[in-house]
């Protein structure tokens, strides 16, 4: 009876025994053994064999990635503005002896960490360095935090900066310092468009004008060769022509006769010296030109009559201006004895 009974507390004692030996650890979970109060070894999930009465399993963690939310901290920028900055960090258990043994109190640990390399990035920063560049301060956050966890066994994964809460009037202040700035570009725009327009403007231009310039300078020189012909060929024909002398004269006298017309036609009033003496001449070598046999009653007329009057002058001629001799002032004081 007493060996049936004693076999049965065998048998439970050592069920017991054998049960307790035997800890099953979850996925997604670590957990530390200690032997006599001394770490013994970290178990990861599934079936682990501990000595019962002797190993205790003193810590039991997530080795899933964890969240620390950080609250508003005031911060100073490095041009005196305060804000407020939240924030978050993703972390996670690398090595649960070390985050056992060489750090009190995990979570309150990272979050001072944060708190602090917050507030150390952001005074390093301007403010509008802070509103657009917030990748970059996340990754020096990180950096900074990586060194301080790196003897607790945490593994910090990611920080992002959280709500960034700015003071109403400086608020205000950015609003006009940026409605300044864009104010400006559009001026800059708009001088460079115009700039822009008048540098063109004046590149096409000067295009203009040396195509311009160019097209007349063929023009001159195309007269100029047809000039040059011309005069060659009339010079060639006076030489070759037995009358070419008095043809040059009769050219010579037509120009003249024209001047005269064209002069004669202008509404204004006009004086064109001359000698007296060659113009009754000329007209009579004009005359002989066209017509050799000149009846003598007119060119007595011609020679004989006083200059201007109307019988001796022709149609074409009577319009031409009034003609005064180069000497009849000299005359006229001569014959005044009052001058002298």
């Amino acid at each position: 009876m007493e060996a049936t009974i004693f076999s049965i507390v065998f048998a439970l004692l050592s069920g017991t025994y054998i049960y307790r030996s035997f800890r099953i650890i979850e996925e997604g979970q670590i957990a530390l053994v200690e032997r006599f109060g001394k770490y013994q070894k970290t178990m990861e999930p599934g079936i682990n064999i501990v000595l019962p009465f002797i190993d205790r399993v003193s810590l039991t963690k997530s080795s899933r990635e964890q969240v620390l939310e950080l609250p508003p901290q005031p911060c100073m920028t490095s041009d005196n503005v305060s804000v407020n900055v939240s924030g978050a960090m993703y972390w996670q258990i690398a090595d649960l002896q070390k985050a056992r043994y060489n750090i009190e109190n995990v979570d309150q640990s990272l979050q001072i960490s944060l708190s602090t390399q917050i507030q150390t990035q952001i005074g390093r920063c301007e403010l509008d360095n802070i509103i657009g560049g917030q990748e970059r301060i996340n990754a020096e956050i990180l950096t900074g935090i990586s060194g301080d966890t790196q003897d607790w066994g945490i593994n910090v994964l990611r920080v992002r900066l959280g709500e960034i809460t700015i003071p109403n009037s400086v608020l205000q202040s950015m609003e006009k310092q940026k409605a300044a700035e864009i104010e400006k570009k559009a001026m800059i725009s708009l001088s460079e468009g115009v700039k822009t327009s008048e540098i063109t403007k004046a590149e096409a231009e000067a295009r203009s004008n040396r195509v311009l310039a160019e097209s007349e300078r063929q023009v001159q020189l195309e007269q100029t060769e047809a000039m040059a012909l011309s005069i060659e060929r009339i010079a060639n024909a006076i030489a070759k022509h037995p009358n070419g002398k008095e043809a040059v004269q009769y050219l010579l006298a037509q120009k003249y006769l024209e001047m005269g017309q064209a002069i004669g036609e202008s509404p204004s009033s006009k004086v064109l010296f001359m000698d007296p003496d060659s113009i009754p001449a000329a007209l009579q070598s004009l005359l002989a030109m066209t017509d050799r046999k000149i009846p003598e009653k007119i060119n007595d007329q011609i020679t004989k009559k006083p200059f201007g009057e109307s019988s001796n002058i022709s149609p074409t001629l009577r319009n031409l201006p009034e003609l005064k001799p180069f000497n009849s002032q000299l005359d006229s004081e001569k014959g005044d004895p009052s001058t002298n």
